[in-house]
């Protein structure tokens, strides 16, 4: 075994006795379980809640896709390094395959474990076929099931879904095909008659492919992998190993299908619907409470610690999307909550304990730590120090190792990739179940691609793969690596449209506007429904000051997928600097109805509603937003808003105190800043003015407004010489500012120059009337 990175075997592991269990429950939500719970139907949860530590677990909000969170769960780093990007990629054989093992750049946690000789278990993670050889531990891959939508290895060879390969047969043979799904199992959830059931369910021997627009056929296909992983890890759980970790989908695929039908009814929800699909999502999550129930049976917790997590959670009650849909193709993805759920308990692990910030990403390192690993400094996530007994972390602090990569164990025997058989029918219905997530309506459309392969054996990769790497660096501010991602993309389709429209974005933030507005529209001559770039051709317009066709654009956009809550906001900024302010309001409530947390659409909505003097519903719609987000990176704004609000009713104290606010919120808001600093200097407080104003004048050097205050708040305090570079800057870049010879005519007659600072005072009384005089006698001289 080689040595690791900056550390030696021997130093990066400590032998703790300790071993855990990891139990991945895709899209579970605390609220629908805290419900359930209050009512004893989540026994099992609910009991291994009061053994541990429980709270909300942040997801990843970069490219929010189930290969690519669970990816990052499982190596503590994000995207960006571990390289899975996308539910498929492009096979050596030039057709699209799901992600595969051998697409992770870098090492997940059952790597590690395996190459300090520990026994790994991992069942039906993402993204884990082909199985890597893991020494004495086991893979039963994501092939062996069926993933959510379609994306799926399940047509991969037998002898690479698990290692050893020779363990197939016998994992095989526990997993339930469709057709053993039978109505007296589905009743329990689908209120179908036994006849309608069979009529409707999914028969291999009738059909070659199951439909996945069809909720029955979808149904099969993860009640089946739910009921399979389940028989396997219970047959597992009697195996030595020191992590196993096991991942369920179904919550989150029976969510998107079913959530629309709970109560309370939505008003756009047909009675049908509710009476066949109404109890589905309870049921499911009660059932996933037997199934963890019969895992617990397998475990015990005074040696072996259980962690609970979810990738994310998932709206529900009044916050739902609207959808008709059964199978919704373009607003599914709108359906996450930020924040999943975590809980653990076991030995050494605190009863009773909340925990709060946690991420995704520190999933592994707290593992690592738990198990007696060292953490490396290159992984993103940080170890949950807090989830564990103070004696425990006494005795064992968290010890720091610079990196996992490099060769060993599950690296060099990864086996390379190999043309898969898949039929083009298989690969239209992969494609078609992602578009009925909405995946392909929030992002790359493989119908765009060309579906060029690579020739470099050694890795697959995929256009849209570099271009969900691209715009993680350029939301970044790293414009370097963002090009060179969306070059990767374009080198392997030169004609992709998401591809040119990236480019494009690199094009805009660099304020080449003429070349980001060529590569938008060859993006359209690509692609003439591309969304993506119709709403950027819509933005460029806006910023060329052609409101009219900016609007025109976004209504093309938007006839075309009405889904998209930014097209409804760009919709509204442009509707709102063209003055059509109702149409505006409209155009935010309708982001509102996709998504109910948006920051921006009730920000917009207090702007439009201030433009239109309704200040008190400004006030509330401001006020909502900094509600939502107090740490947005426009908070800033709408505090300073508030104080304008404050300021026009005369309240002066509570513009101060908002204008206060957002300096603090942002480091560079001037507007705020010269705000105060006004303020300030109408109550005299020139000692306190200064400073504001000096930061202001350092984000706008040449700024009309606060050289001018400026210039005053320096003559006040008797800085004369710096009072003078102020007005002479003032006068020389703004000649028709009045307060510029205001202040020379003051700092001339107090040195005593009376015929120049008449010339200077009637110069301002002429620029500035009955201002400049009145505004002459608050600095007298």
């Amino acid at each position: 075994m080689l040595p690791l990175a900056g550390c030696s075997s021997d130093t990066a592991v400590r032998g703790l006795g300790t071993r855990a269990v990891v139990i991945g429950i895709d899209g579970a939500e605390w609220k629908v379980i805290d419900a359930l719970a209050d009512e004893g139907a989540m026994p099992n949860l609910s009991w291994l809640r009061t053994r541990g530590t429980w709270g909300e677990i942040a997801t990843l909000p970069d490219i929010p896709l189930s290969p690519v969170i669970w990816t990052s769960i499982a190596t503590g780093k994000t995207a960006v390094k571990h390289g899975v990007a996308w539910f498929m990629v492009d096979g050596a054989d030039g057709k699209r395959v799901p992600v595969r093992s051998h697409n992770r750049k870098t090492k997940a946690i059952w790597n590690i474990l395996a190459e300090h000789g520990r026994r790994p278990i991992t069942i039906g993670w993402w993204a884990t076929y082909p199985a890597e050889d893991v020494g004495q531990g086991i893979v039963v891959s994501d092939g062996l099931g069926f993933h959510g939508f379609g994306a799926t290895a399940r047509r991969g060879e037998d002898r690479r879904k698990t290692h050893p390969a020779t363990l197939f047969p016998e994992v095989d043979a526990l997993m339930p095909s469709e057709r053993e799904i039978t109505h007296e199992f589905a009743g329990r959830f689908l209120h179908l008659s036994a006849e309608e059931y069979r009529a409707a369910m999914y028969d291999p021997d009738g059909s070659a492919l199951p439909d996945t627009g069809n909720p029955i056929h979808l149904f099969q296909q993860y009640s089946a992998t739910a009921q399979g992983y389940t028989a396997i890890a219970e047959k597992l759980l009697g195996e030595p190993y020191d992590l196993l970790m096991l991942y369920f989908e179904q919550v989150d695929s029976f969510s998107h299908l079913f959530m629309k039908y709970e109560p309370p009814q939505l008003p756009w929800i047909d009675e049908g619907g509710v009476a066949r699909y109404g109890d589905v999502v309870r049921e499911w999550y009660r059932y996933q409470d037997e199934l963890l129930g019969r895992l617990l049976n397998r475990i015990d917790l005074d040696e072996t610690a259980v962690f609970l997590v979810s990738d994310h959670g998932f709206k529900t009650g009044e916050r739902r999307i609207r959808s008709e849909q059964t199978v919704d193709i373009r607003k599914a993805h709108l359906d996450h909550e930020t924040q999943g759920i975590f809980l653990a308990a076991g030995p050494h692990i605190g009863r009773g304990g909340h925990i709060r910030g946690a991420s995704v990403l520190d999933m592994t390192p707290t593992l690592l730590h738990y198990l007696g690993f060292a953490v490396a400094r290159d992984m993103d996530g940080q170890v949950l120090a807090g989830i564990f007994e103070p004696e425990f972390q006494e005795k064992n602090p968290i010890r720091w190792v610079e990196t996992y990569e490099g060769e060993g164990v599950g690296r060099e025997a990864k086996p390379a990739p190999e043309a898969e058989e898949i039929t083009d029918a298989e690969m239209a219905a992969q494609v078609r179940a992602l578009r009925s997530l909405g995946y392909l309506g929030s992002g790359p459309d493989p119908d765009g691609a060309s579906g060029a392969g690579t020739n470099d054996e050694s890795t697959e990769s995929s256009p849209e793969i570099h271009n969900n790497l691209g715009r993680i660096h350029l939301s970044s501010g790293d414009l370097d690596k963002a090009r060179s991602e969306f070059e990767q993309a374009l080198a392997l389709d030169p004609n992709n449209a998401e591809s040119l429209l990236n480019m494009g974005s690199i094009r805009r933030v660099q304020g080449r506007v003429a070349e980001a507005e060529h590569l938008v529209k060859r993006a359209l001559q690509v692609n003439p429904n591309a969304i993506g770039a119709l709403g950027q051709l819509a933005e460029i317009q806006r910023d060329l000051g052609d409101l009219d066709e900016s609007i025109r654009l976004y209504g093309v956009a938007l006839d075309i997928d009405d889904s998209r809550p930014s097209l409804y906001l760009g919709l509204g900024d442009s509707l709102q600097r063209a003055g059509r302010h109702e149409e505006a309001e409209r155009a935010f409530r309708s982001v509102l109805e996709l998504d109910p947390d948006s920051f921006d659409a009730y920000y917009n909505l207090g702007v439009t509603y201030l433009s239109m003097e309704r200040l008190d519903e400004a006030v509330r719609r401001f006020e909502k937003s900094l509600e939502l987000a107090p740490l947005h990176p426009h908070a800033a704004l709408a505090l300073n808003n508030l104080g304008d609000i404050h300021l026009r009713r005369g309240e002066t104290d509570r513009a101060m105190e908002r204008f206060r606010q957002a300096v603090d919120a942002s480091p560079g808001h001037l507007e705020s800043r010269y705000n105060l600093a006004v303020l300030h200097l109408q109550e005299r407080r020139i000692d306190d003015a200064i400073p504001l104003l000096e930061e202001a004048a350092a984000l706008a050097p040449d700024h009309e407004l606060v050289a001018g205050a400026l210039g005053m708040a320096y003559l006040l305090k008797g800085r004369n010489e710096d009072a003078y570079k102020s007005f002479l800057l003032v006068r020389r870049l703004y000649p028709r500012n009045w307060i510029a010879p205001l202040g020379l005519a003051l700092l001339h007659a107090g040195g005593g120059e009376t015929d120049r600072a008449r010339e200077l005072l009637t110069e301002a009384v002429r620029l500035g009337g009955q201002s400049a005089l009145a505004e002459a006698k608050n600095y007298p001289v």
